[in-house]
């Protein structure tokens, strides 16, 4: 009988080490699989699903590197409701010294038959859209990123959230 007990007390620290070493190898594969390359990333939750034409997003960035090359990434999460195949984007990008640019962005949220872009499942699109691949920050220090849409609606239905995104260049 005692030799049972001390089997079994045994059987249970084994048990006890393969559920450990089974946590370590999960926390190093979940810490792994994050994105080595993200410089920034920022969503924007749209209120009620409702952009207005006066409602202008605002991405604050920080940049110690003018070295490296960056893509940088628009990213849409519309819901079905959305009575668009596109949108229309006004990026405002201001530079540490003052200096700005703007620009007009046109990004593809449907295809020409209405069938939606991007991924999910369910009632929310999601839509990573490039707009800039292997570019360097010209200056080191604070940029602002501003966004506003530009599809001539006071209120622009179906737009959840609005991301903006930069990474590492891979190549």
């Amino acid at each position: 009988m005692n030799f049972f007990l001390m089997y079994l007390y045994a059987l249970i620290d084994m048990k006890k080490q393969r559920t450990f070493y089974l946590i370590i190898i999960l926390i190093t594969l979940t810490f792994g699989s994050c994105k080595q390359g993200s410089v920034y990333h920022e969503y924007i939750t749209i209120e009620g699903a409702n952009w207005y034409s006066d409602s202008v997003l605002h991405y604050e960035v920080v940049i110690e590197d003018s070295i490296s090359l960056n893509d940088f990434y628009i990213n849409i999460r519309n819901n079905t409701d959305y009575p668009f195949s596109n949108l229309y984007l006004f990026l405002t990008t201001e530079f540490p010294n003052g200096h700005s640019t703007r620009d007009t962005i046109e990004c593809i949220l449907a295809d020409k038959n209405g069938k939606w872009l991007g991924s999910g499942s369910g009632r929310i699109k999601d839509n990573k859209i490039m707009l800039q691949q292997a570019l360097r920050f010209p200056l080191r220090g604070t940029y602002h990123f501003y966004l506003e849409q530009g599809m001539r609606h006071e209120q622009l239905k179906g737009i959840e959230d609005i991301g903006f995104s930069i990474e590492a260049n891979r190549q």
